[in-house]
C-alpha cells in the first residue's frame, strides 16, 4: 500500500491509503498552501485554521495533533502562543485563532493593550519598567493554564516587539504626562476626573456630633474633600487625609507626584531633661511618623512632652492653647528651655513667627496668615476645646507633624475620635504610678463627704420630675446642708497650713461659699467668670498671702493653677473628666508632700449618688485611700491630731 507523507512546519505525519484517497487528499492540500519537495507535500504556517483543516483530512490521533500543535506554537517570533483548556478572560480579546479550545494567543498584542490601556502606570517610572509590569501581569494570567510553545521565548520576543515601538513609547509618555497628579499637603491638581473618583472622594468623611439644645447628641457628617474646576481640577483636602487621597489616586492609574513643603527650620536649644515616663511618649510618637496623641495626667509635665517634641522635630511650630494665661507660660517656657523668642496670636496679641502661641479662637479667626508656615502643631488641652473650634483649625492647618496633648481625652460631647482622626491616634498614655515613681505627684485620700438635705428642700426635690437629670443634680447640688461641711473642712485644712481649691459648679453657690469663709475670718480669693483679678489673685494664693481660692468651672482647666494640697468638690457634674481635672490641680509634688486630698461633698438619697460613682477617678489617679464619711461623722474626725490619725 502506498505511503503519504505530510510534513506541517517540519512535523512528518505519514499515512498508508489507497490511491484514490491519497489523490484526493492531495488536492485538499494543493488548496491550502502545500507543495510537493519530491519526497512530501510541504508547508510552514501559522494560521491554526490550517492546522485544524490537516488535522480532519489525516484524521490525526491525539497525541499527533498536539505534536503539530507544539511545533506550530514553537513558531514564537511574533510573540504568541497557543493554549489549550478555559482561556482567562483578560487574554481573550487577543485571540488571533481558535481550534474548539484551543486558542492562539497574541502576547504582544496583550503588553501593547497593557500599555494603552492599564491604570498601573501610576506606578512606575519609565516604559521600561512599565512594560516588564506588563509581562508580570501577563504570567500571571498565564500561571496555571495550558500553553503549547516556548512560552519564555515568545514572552521575551513580545516585550522585544513592544519595546521596540516608538509609537508605544510615545503614547506611555503622553499617559504618563496627562495622569501625573501633583499633590501638595492639603491639595491636588489633576488634568482630569477618572471614572469613579468623585465617588471614592466622597466616602472620605469625617463624623462629629453636635450637641443640640436640649442636651442631646446629634451625629453630622462632614466630607473632606473638595472639588474646584479651572483650567485644571484641584482637590482641596486636610493634611491627615493626604495618603489616602494618594492612594486613591494611585488606584485609579493617576501619577501621583509629591510636591512637600520646605518648613523654616528652627535652631531649638534644650535646657531641659526628661523623666523615663516623657522620654518613652516622645519616641513612640516619633515612631508613628511624628503623628499621634499623648495622654497624661494634670502634673506630668506635658509641656516638656511637647517641647521635646518641639526640639526633635526641629522646624517651625505652632502651639494651640485654650487661654491667654496658658499663652503666656507657653511663650515663658519656650523661651526658657528652648531659647527661642515666640510670638503669639490672641489675648491683645497679633505677632506670628516662626514658633508661634496662638489661642484656638485667635487661630481659626486668623488661619489664613498660620497656613503653609509650620511643620508642626501642637494642640494642648485638645480635649477641651469646641468641636467647631477644633475642627475649624485642625482641619485648615497643614502641618504635617501633629502632636495632641490631653490629660483625658474622652469629651463630653463623644467627638475624640476627632482629635484622634485629625492629630494622630493615642501613640501613649502615662501611668500615675509612673508619674509617682518619678516624683512628679503625689496619690490621693479621697473622702467622699454625704450629707443631708432639710425637710423643705427634699420636699422640693421629690416634686421634680424625674427624668430631668440636670435639674435634679442642679437642686441636689445646692443643698443648704454642704456649706457648714465645708466651712468645718477648710477651716480644719487651713489650720493644718494646708492650701486649698474649693470648687463648684455655680456661681452663686461659689460666691455664699466665700462670703462665709471671709466671715469666719480665713483668707481666702474669689475666681469665676463673673469676677477680674485673676491673675492677682492666683498669685496671692501661689505666695501664700491667701490659702483659699473659691471658684467654679473656670479652673477646671486651661489655666496653670498654683500647687495646692487640698480639692474641696462641692458640687459638679457627673464628668470624669471634669473630675480628674479638679484632682490633678492638687496632685502635683512639692517638698514634705505625701500625699494630696481630695474632699467630694455628696447629697444623700439623690442623683448626686449616681454622679459620684459615675466621675469615680480610681483607675486614672491612684487613691491611697477612698473613705465614705457621714456629715454626723466629720466633726469627730476633723478633731485628729493628724489626719492620719483617721484610719
Amino acid at each position: 500500500m502506498p505511503r503519504f507523507c505530510v510534513v506541517i512546519n517540519g512535523v512528518a505525519v505519514y499515512r498508508e491509503w489507497q490511491w484514490d484517497k491519497i489523490v484526493k487528499v492531495k488536492e485538499e492540500l494543493k488548496r491550502l498552501g502545500f507543495k510537493w519537495d519530491g519526497s512530501c507535500w510541504s508547508t510552514k504556517t501559522r494560521n491554526l485554521a490550517v492546522l485544524s483543516e490537516v488535522r480532519r483530512l489525516l484524521n490525526l490521533t491525539g497525541e499527533e495533533y498536539l505534536s503539530l500543535l507544539s511545533a506550530f506554537s514553537f513558531d514564537v517570533s511574533g510573540g504568541a502562543v497557543a493554549i489549550s483548556g478555559p482561556l482567562p478572560e483578560d487574554l481573550r480579546r487577543h485571540v488571533v485563532a481558535s481550534d474548539g479550545d484551543v486558542h492562539v494567543v497574541s502576547l504582544s498584542g496583550f503588553l501593547r493593550s497593557f500599555v494603552m490601556e492599564s491604570r498601573e502606570i501610576s506606578q512606575v517610572e519609565s516604559f521600561e519598567e512599565f512594560v516588564d509590569l506588563g509581562v508580570k501581569r501577563l504570567l500571571e494570567l498565564l500561571k496555571g493554564a495550558q500553553v503549547w510553545g516556548n512560552l519564555d521565548e515568545a514572552v521575551k520576543n513580545a516585550r522585544e516587539i513592544v519595546l521596540a515601538s516608538d509609537r508605544l513609547r510615545e503614547a506611555f509618555n503622553r499617559r504618563r504626562s496627562w495622569r501625573v497628579a501633583v499633590v501638595g499637603p492639603n491639595y491636588a491638581k489633576l488634568n482630569f476626573l477618572a471614572s469613579g473618583l468623585l465617588k471614592r472622594l466622597a466616602e472620605l468623611k469625617l463624623k462629629y456630633n453636635v450637641v443640640k439644645k436640649d442636651g442631646e447628641l446629634e451625629e453630622r457628617d462632614l466630607k473632606l474633600v473638595k472639588v474646584e474646576k479651572g483650567d485644571t481640577y484641584l482637590l482641596k483636602f486636610p493634611v491627615f487625609v493626604r495618603d489616602r487621597v494618594v492612594k486613591i489616586l494611585r488606584e485609579l492609574g493617576y501619577v501621583a507626584q509629591l510636591a512637600e513643603v520646605e518648613y523654616p527650620k528652627v535652631s531649638y536649644k534644650r535646657e531641659f531633661s526628661l523623666f523615663p515616663f516623657q522620654a518613652e511618649a516622645v519616641e513612640n510618637w516619633v515612631a508613628h511618623g511624628m503623628r499621634g496623641t499623648v495622654i497624661i495626667p494634670t502634673g506630668g509635665g506635658k509641656t516638656f512632652v511637647a517641647l521635646e517634641a518641639m526640639y526633635r522635630a526641629g522646624v517651625s511650630a505652632l502651639v494651640l492653647v485654650v487661654t491667654r494665661e496658658l499663652a503666656l507660660q507657653w511663650v515663658e517656657r519656650i523661651r526658657k528651655f528652648l531659647g527661642v523668642q515666640p510670638g503669639m496670636l490672641g489675648g491683645g496679641e497679633r505677632n506670628v513667627r516662626d514658633v508661634t502661641v496662638a489661642i484656638y479662637n485667635s487661630a481659626v479667626k486668623y488661619v489664613d496668615e498660620l497656613v503653609g508656615r509650620f511643620g508642626l502643631v501642637v494642640f494642648d488641652e485638645a480635649h477641651h476645646v469646641p468641636a467647631e473650634t477644633f475642627k475649624e483649625v485642625a482641619l485648615n492647618i497643614d502641618s504635617p507633624f501633629r502632636l495632641a496633648l490631653s490629660a483625658t481625652p474622652e469629651r463630653e460631647d463623644e467627638n475624640e475620635h476627632l482629635i484622634f482622626e485629625a492629630v494622630g491616634p493615642p501613640v501613649y498614655r502615662a501611668s500615675y504610678r509612673s508619674m509617682i515613681e518619678s516624683g512628679l505627684v503625689v496619690p490621693v485620700e479621697h473622702y467622699r463627704v454625704y450629707v443631708k438635705m432639710d425637710e423643705e428642700e427634699a420636699r422640693a426635690y421629690a416634686s421634680l420630675p424625674p427624668d430631668n437629670a440636670i435639674l435634679l443634680r442642679n437642686v441636689a447640688a445646692k443643698s443648704k446642708a454642704k456649706i457648714p461641711v465645708v466651712l468645718q473642712i477648710v477651716s480644719r485644712e487651713v489650720a493644718l497650713g494646708s492650701k486649698v481649691l474649693v470648687f463648684t459648679q455655680f456661681i452663686d453657690q461659689a460666691e455664699e461659699l466665700y462670703k462665709r469663709l471671709r466671715e469666719a475670718g480665713i483668707q481666702a480669693e474669689l475666681i469665676t467668670s463673673e469676677e477680674g483679678g485673676r491673675e492677682v489673685a492666683l498669685r496671692r494664693f501661689s505666695a501664700g498671702k491667701s490659702r483659699v481660692v473659691v471658684t467654679t468651672t473656670v479652673l477646671d482647666e486651661g489655666v496653670d493653677v498654683p500647687d495646692a494640697d487640698v480639692a474641696v468638690v462641692v458640687s459638679g457634674t457627673g464628668s470624669r473628666r471634669q473630675m480628674i481635672q479638679r484632682v490633678g490641680r492638687v496632685v502635683r509634688a512639692s517638698p514634705g508632700k505625701k500625699v494630696a486630698r481630695v474632699y467630694e461633698i455628696v447629697t444623700r438619697g439623690t442623683i448626686e449618688e449616681a454622679l459620684s460613682e459615675a466621675r469615680h477617678f480610681d483607675d486614672f489617679i491612684e487613691e491611697a485611700v477612698c473613705r465614705r464619711v457621714l456629715e454626723k461623722e466629720l466633726a469627730a474626725l476633723l478633731k485628729k491630731p493628724t489626719l492620719s490619725n483617721w484610719f
